[in-house]
């Protein structure tokens, strides 16, 4: 007969679960609140200010990806740390731009933004919207919104500017386009302006990959017709597939930053897939499923019509019933006839008298 383990003494080389180490806990405690939760890569950011309410982030993946392009311009000698720097800060504020449009969506349709997170592609806008697919779908293309309208303005700009064919360009070939943009300063600005600003247009809403806007837009119009839950997991696994599909391109076109990106979004795609499963998993042993807040209410909705279509059905039973008892069964119209067989077809289908 074996013991409890509880009352069998522990192994001299197992580990005790009550041990901890404290220069590790002690960097966790540091790591998550300045950057966030270690186990959660969305979360990976500093602290930049606070505007309008609303808490500003940089994440790590954009101050990366930053240093790295200045570092590498100095490297190939392509235009040099300074035009590279401008690029950067441009994109930082059509990120910026692009998060705000992000929290006045989420206002706007009656939910919370109380934080801004900043990376390369956009999309971490920290609001919560009301839980209903119309809203999340509202918060998520206030983003793409404010880059659709500024890209006419960029455009006419350049035209006026005397340089048509910069407004049209290969999105994935910005650096070696540069060098033929170069000109003045503002010309150069306002080309990186338009580039950068359609550039983040069309990556981050034509990729249908968590957390781009396209992976949040396919999860909003999903969540309409199969409910939060399934959504969810389905645009996760369409996230994951696409962020596979988006590093094979990458790796076949040698483009090191988009692979970054790919690898990263199917990292997040992943981690939302892993979520549901694992709530499933403990919800399974109980002998539940993890509700769905749309399928309930559409169950509900469903059972609530058939309550009334059965509350008429004996409604005009009776009536049927009380005329002929008043004026006999020949009496009756042919509809009538119709509705008095179908109820005693039911009731001998349902088990015969009570």
């Amino acid at each position: 007969m074996t013991p409890p383990a509880d009352a069998m003494p522990p192994r001299p080389d197992a580990p005790d679960p009550l041990d901890s180490d404290p220069d590790r806990d002690g960097f966790r405690a540091v790591f998550s609140r300045i950057i966030g939760d270690a186990e959660h890569p969305l979360t990976w950011s500093v602290p930049l200010g606070t505007i309008a309410g609303i808490r500003v982030r940089v994440h790590l993946l954009f101050i990366v990806y930053a240093v790295a392009q200045v570092l590498w311009s100095i490297k190939v000698g392509y235009f040099g740390p300074g035009y590279t720097s401008l690029a950067m800060a441009i994109l930082f504020a059509l990120v910026l731009l692009h998060e705000t449009g992000h929290c006045l969506a989420c206002r706007w349709v009656g939910g919370e933004a109380d934080e801004i997170m900043m990376w390369p592609l956009g999309g971490l806008a920290m609001g919560h919207p009301p839980e209903d697919w119309r809203a999340h779908l509202v918060t998520t293309a206030g983003g793409p919104a404010v880059n659709a309208l500024l890209a006419p303005i960029t455009a006419a700009a350049l035209w006026a500017a005397g340089r048509p064919g910069a407004i049209l360009f290969n999105p994935l070939e910005i650096g070696p386009l540069l060098l033929t943009q170069i000109d003045s300063w503002w010309l150069t600005a306002l080309w990186l302006l338009h580039a950068l600003n359609l550039a983040l247009l069309a990556f981050n809403t034509l990729l249908p990959i968590f957390p781009l806007d396209g992976g949040r837009l396919l999860e909003a119009a999903l969540w309409s017709r199969m409910g939060r839950r399934r959504a969810t997991e389905t645009a996760a696994t369409i996230g994951m597939a696409g962020a596979g599909a988006l590093s094979i391109f990458a790796l076949v076109a040698e483009h090191a930053a988009l692979l970054g990106m790919a690898v990263f979004c199917g990292l997040v795609s992943w981690s939302e897939w892993r979520r549901l499963r694992a709530a499933d998993d403990l919800t399974e042993g109980y002998g539940g499923s993890l509700p769905d807040p749309d399928t309930e209410a559409r169950r509900a909705r469903i059972q609530a019509r058939r309550r009334r279509r059965e509350r008429q059905a004996q409604a005009e039973l009776d009536r049927v019933l009380a005329k002929i008892a008043r004026d006999g069964i020949g009496s009756l119209t042919r509809a009538e006839r119709r509705t008095l067989h179908r109820a005693t077809h039911e009731k001998r289908s349902g088990g015969g008298a009570d």
